[in-house]
């Protein structure tokens, strides 16, 4: 195994384990979106913190190793890589805006200081599942930029396909109970 293919091996290890950690992060606010309360989401809130390290860590390793790929191959000439470094500080402003309201969420969940309409409103923000979302297609999107190596206008094109559909995709609504809650209609 030659240092080229070592880093790509890493590179692609890294790749799959941010997708893994934003894979932990969907399911978290899914859950968060669902509690009625800070106490409901106690035994599972802890993992953030280490599903933040990794996700930071891998993009990281991406960013590195992605900058050594693209140099080996005499490619920061083209459109295509400087629009993937674009999408991971995109990635990296809207992940570290996220991670502030999740540390928000997690230090509630420790003092149970919150009462349950203040607790909504910190679950139920749009911005992290636009967020989410944006930061998910953002990694689509760089797939495919490094898949297909556009030109400037293709480049582009995916780039703002990628900002869209995340937008767009935000919109689907997951997590919420009904207007009722569950454990309201127990009691009936």
């Amino acid at each position: 195994m030659n240092l080229y293919t070592a880093i790509l091996f890493i590179h692609a290890v890294a790749v799959l384990v941010l997708t893994a950690a934003l894979t932990l992060e969907a399911w978290t606010l899914f859950q968060l979106r669902r509690a009625m309360r800070p106490s409901d989401v106690h035994p599972w809130i802890g993992m953030m913190r280490p599903v933040a390290i990794a996700a930071i860590t891998s993009l990281v390793i991406i960013y590195v190793t992605g900058a050594y790929l693209t140099e080996s191959l005499h490619s920061w000439s083209f459109a295509w890589p400087r629009l993937a470094v674009l999408g991971i500080v995109i990635f990296a402003v809207l992940g570290a805006i996220s991670g502030r309201r999740m540390r928000k969420a997690r230090r509630n969940v420790a003092s149970e200081s919150m009462n349950p309409s203040e607790w909504r409103a910190l679950t139920s923000s749009a911005f992290l599942k636009i967020s989410l979302s944006t930061r998910i297609w953002i990694v689509m999107g760089t797939m495919l930029l490094t898949a297909d190596k556009p030109n400037l206008r293709g480049s582009l094109f995916i780039v703002a396909c990628s900002l869209i559909l995340g937008l767009l995709f935000s919109f689907v609504s997951f997590g919420r109970r009904s207007a009722v809650p569950a454990a309201q209609a127990g009691h009936q």
